[in-house]
């Protein structure tokens, strides 16, 4: 069966709909926050990525930005969203795959979906997405607290005079929290180690099948890492490939061709914008003694 995941439209008034085919999930895999300013929808939506919503019933124009969409697994770590998955053109006209910022006018919703290098994604315990000042903390929900939640919503009018009115009138409570930094470096604590000192989003590997040695590398026994460096485009690609440390015995070429072939990359990103970036790359040999 397959899962739907939110949409929303817009006709004088706002529609946010759950389609009905969606099959059954452990609740707290879905993720909302509620108030008369804004709501905000998280759901995964396969192994690298989250479908965002962001309704904004203020008059101001606000930015999201995926580096902005935190979650922390079981395991204590914290996962940042790398880009938005979005085709666009730049302004010399090029297509581009991604995106790192998105403008939600007042009064107006984003759809948005978020790719990172996320694991956890069945066991997240803490969810937030930060706009300007504001850390804006999302509920884990039950599939059927969000459905009713939606069907909330969809009868708010973006258009109204007084949204906490018609905020009220949809008989809508508020969910989730949210937190105003106060400038201290706890305030950051959760993107520590995640970002660069200068802000940088680094690029990141999302997927990286194994790669078998070569025939004469096990007659050999030669094992270990293979050391590559190369270029993460703006949409994604990789190019200008190097051995900076190699094996021989036929590994070095043998790991250009798996990395060339069959890993996927996402670009950096900073300051809201996706930027082509340098990327260490590391293909392991294991040990054939070892499993």
């Amino acid at each position: 069966m397959s899962r739907k995941n939110v949409s929303v439209a817009m006709s004088g008034l706002l529609a946010l709909a759950l389609l009905a085919a969606r099959p059954a999930r452990a609740a707290g895999d879905a993720f909302a926050y509620a108030s008369q300013n804004y709501v905000i929808t998280a759901e995964p939506a396969g192994a690298h990525a989250f479908v965002v919503n962001v309704i904004n019933f203020s008059d101001y124009v606000i930015v999201v930005q995926p580096q902005e969409f935190i979650y922390r697994g079981a395991s204590g770590r914290f996962y940042v969203g790398q880009v938005f998955e979005l085709e666009h053109k730049d302004p010399r006209g090029e297509m581009q795959r991604y995106t790192a910022s998105s403008l939600v006018k007042g009064r107006s919703f984003a759809g948005l979906k978020v790719v990172g290098a996320f694991h956890e994604q069945d066991a997240v315990q803490e969810l937030s997405v930060r706009i300007g000042a504001r850390r804006f903390f999302l509920q884990g929900m039950g599939e059927n607290a969000f459905e009713q939640l939606a069907r909330k919503v969809q009868n708010i009018d973006l258009d109204a005079l007084d949204p906490a009115a018609a905020f009220a009138s949809a008989n809508l409570q508020d969910v989730g929290s949210v937190e105003v930094t106060d400038g201290s470096p706890e305030w950051e604590r959760d993107w520590e180690g995640l970002l660069t000192a200068d802000g940088v989003n680094p690029p990141k590997i999302l997927e990286r099948p194994a790669i078998e040695p070569t025939p004469a590398a096990r007659k050999a026994r030669t094992y270990g890492k293979v050391r590559l460096t190369g270029i993460i485009t703006k949409n994604g690609a990789l190019r200008d490939l190097r051995v900076s440390k190699g094996l021989g015995k036929g590994l070095d070429e043998r790991a250009m061709e798996g990395v060339r072939n069959s890993w996927v990359f996402l670009p950096a990103t900073k300051n809201g914008e996706v930027h082509e970036a340098q990327i260490p790359i590391e293909v392991e040999f294991p040990d054939p003694d070892k499993d």
